[in-house]
C-alpha cells in the first residue's frame, strides 16, 4: 500500500454503490487497482456492449473512462453509443496523455470532470461521490425528454453538438449552479435560456446580467438593490436583479469581470441565498437558480488573483462547454441556412452561391455564431437578387483560414520556446521558472500541457 492508499475511504461497513469503469484493453491498470480499493463497487468493462449490460444490471449512474494515446477515437464512439441509451450518466475521465487535436472535444463534450496522471486518488473518489449525488438530482430526464426530446435550435449531427444537447437536458433538470464556458459569440447566453426553459423553474423569470457591461459604481445596487435614500440619487427603492429572479433563474454573464469586493457578496449569497439591499438591515431570502458564463479562463484568473478561488469552486458545480464553430465545422452550413431562414422569415427566397458556401466553410470565424449571424444579416441587406455571394458576406472565396491557423501555430511555438528557455535557465526548477515568467506553478504546468511539451 502506498501513501495515497491509506487515505482512501475504507471498504468495510460502508454501503456499496456501483460505478462503471470503461477501460478499453485494460490500458491503465493502476486506475483499476486504485478504484477497486474504495468504498465503491467498481464494475470494469472494455467496450460499449459490456457497459450497456452492466448499466442495466447495476443501475449505474456514474462512469469513469480511461484515456490514452491509442484509444481516444474508439472511446469517443463507445461513449456516444452509451449516451444514446443512457444520456443521464455522469462521466469522469482519467488520462495518461494529452488528447490529440482531432479528439480534443472529447473532454468538454462528455466529461463533467477530468484528471491527468499522476492524480490525487482521494480527490478522484470524492469527485465520483459528487457526481453520484448530482445524478440523484435529475432522475426524471425521460419525462422531460418526452416533452422536449431534442433542442431544435441546435442544428447538426456532429458528436460535440449531440453531447451539447444531452448535457443541456441533463443540466436543465438539475436545480444546480452551472458554469458555461466558451469563446465570445459561441452562444453561451442562448444555452443559459435553454437551461432555464428545460428546468422546473421555466414558468419563473429569467434575469440576465452582463457583469462586464455595468459601471463599477452601480453594479452592487444593480445586483442587490437599494432602499430609498441609501445614497445620493437613490430617490426610491430599487429591487435588484437577484431579487427579481426569485422563483426563476439568474444568469450572470462575463462573471470574470465582477469586482473582487462583489465576489465576496456573491459568495455569501451562494451559501445562504440571502441578500440585503443597500441601506437596509433586513435580510431577504431569494429562491433562484444561478447560471454563470465567461469567455475567459477562470482557472488562470484565479492564478493571477483576479478571481476568488473559493467563489470559483462554489460556482463550478456543473461545467458546460459551448463549442466554437471551428469545433463542428462540418455542420456549419446547416447553421448558416437556419440563420438565413430566420432572417428572411416567411419570404425564404435567397440561397448561398457556391463561392459563399466555400467562404463560409473555410473561414476561421473568430466571432463564432454571433459573427456568422451578423454577416448573414449584412448579406441579406446588400444582395439585390436571390443569390448571396461571398462578397456580400464580407468574405472571399479564398479565405485565409490557413494563415490564421499558421498564426496560431506560430504563437504556440513562441510560448513553447519561452517556457523551455525559462526551464533551461533555472536548471529544470519549475518553481523558479514560473517565478521568472511571473506566473504560478499551476499556470506554468497548464501552458506546458497546452504546448505539448515533454519535460
Amino acid at each position: 500500500m502506498d501513501q495515497t492508499d491509506k487515505h482512501l475511504p475504507a471498504t468495510d461497513n460502508v454501503e456499496k454503490r456501483y460505478f462503471l469503469l470503461l477501460d478499453p484493453e485494460d490500458c491503465l491498470q493502476q486506475c483499476r487497482q486504485k478504484l477497486q480499493n474504495t468504498a465503491w463497487r467498481c464494475v470494469p468493462v472494455n467496450n460499449a456492449t459490456q457497459a450497456l449490460q452492466a448499466i442495466h444490471k447495476y443501475n449505474i449512474q456514474v462512469a469513469v473512462a480511461t484515456i490514452n494515446t491509442s484509444n481516444q477515437h474508439f472511446l469517443a464512439n463507445e461513449i456516444d453509443t452509451i449516451h444514446q441509451q443512457f444520456p443521464c450518466i455522469y462521466w469522469l475521465g482519467i488520462s495518461d496523455t494529452p488528447l490529440n487535436k482531432d479528439n480534443s472535444w472529447l473532454l468538454s463534450a462528455n466529461f463533467v470532470d477530468y484528471y491527468h496522471l499522476p492524480v490525487d486518488w482521494c480527490r478522484v473518489i470524492n469527485a465520483i461521490g459528487h457526481a453520484w449525488g448530482m445524478a440523484q438530482l435529475c432522475p426524471t430526464i425521460p419525462a422531460l425528454s418526452s416533452k422536449n426530446p431534442i433542442i431544435p435550435d441546435i442544428q447538426g449531427d456532429h458528436p460535440i453538438l449531440q453531447a451539447l444537447r444531452r448535457n443541456l437536458q441533463k443540466f436543465g433538470a438539475a436545480d444546480e449552479t452551472v458554469l458555461l464556458s466558451g469563446e465570445t459569440g459561441s452562444g453561451k447566453g442562448l444555452c443559459a435560456k435553454w437551461l432555464h426553459q428545460l428546468s422546473k423553474r421555466s414558468d419563473g423569470p429569467f434575469i440576465s446580467v452582463n457583469c462586464g457591461a455595468l459601471p463599477s459604481g452601480i453594479i452592487h445596487s444593480t445586483l442587490f438593490g437599494h432602499e430609498k435614500g441609501a445614497f445620493t440619487g437613490a430617490d426610491k427603492r430599487y429591487i435588484g436583479q437577484i431579487e427579481q429572479a426569485n422563483g426563476g433563474t439568474l444568469f450572470l454573464d462575463e462573471i470574470a469581470d465582477l469586482p473582487l469586493d462583489l465576489q465576496v457578496h456573491l459568495l455569501h449569497f451562494l451559501d445562504d441565498h440571502t441578500i440585503m439591499r443597500i441601506g437596509s438591515n433586513t435580510p431577504l431570502k431569494v429562491d433562484c437558480r444561478l447560471l454563470f458564463a465567461s469567455h475567459q479562463d477562470l482557472e488562470s484568473a484565479v492564478d493571477e488573483g483576479r478571481f476568488r478561488e473559493d467563489l470559483f469552486h462554489r460556482l463550478n458545480v456543473l461545467r458546460l462547454h459551448v463549442p466554437s464553430l471551428r469545433e463542428y465545422r462540418s455542420d456549419i452550413m446547416l447553421l448558416a441556412q437556419q440563420l438565413l431562414d430566420d432572417c428572411l422569415g416567411a419570404d425564404k427566397n435567397m440561397v448561398f452561391s457556391d463561392d459563399a458556401v466555400k467562404a463560409i466553410c473555410s473561414y476561421s470565424w473568430p466571432g463564432n455564431v454571433r459573427e456568422l449571424r451578423n454577416r448573414i444579416h449584412r448579406a441579406v441587406v446588400l444582395t439585390d437578387n436571390k443569390i448571396i455571394q461571398a462578397q456580400a458576406l464580407g468574405l472571399s472565396a479564398n479565405t485565409i483560414v490557413e494563415s490564421c491557423e499558421a498564426l496560431n501555430l506560430q504563437r504556440a511555438k513562441l510560448d513553447a520556446d519561452l517556457l523551455l528557455k525559462a526551464v533551461t535557465e533555472n536548471n529544470n526548477n519549475i518553481s523558479a521558472a514560473a517565478r521568472q515568467l511571473n506566473i504560478s506553478r499551476t499556470t506554468f504546468y497548464r501552458l506546458i500541457k497546452k504546448c505539448n511539451i515533454q519535460l
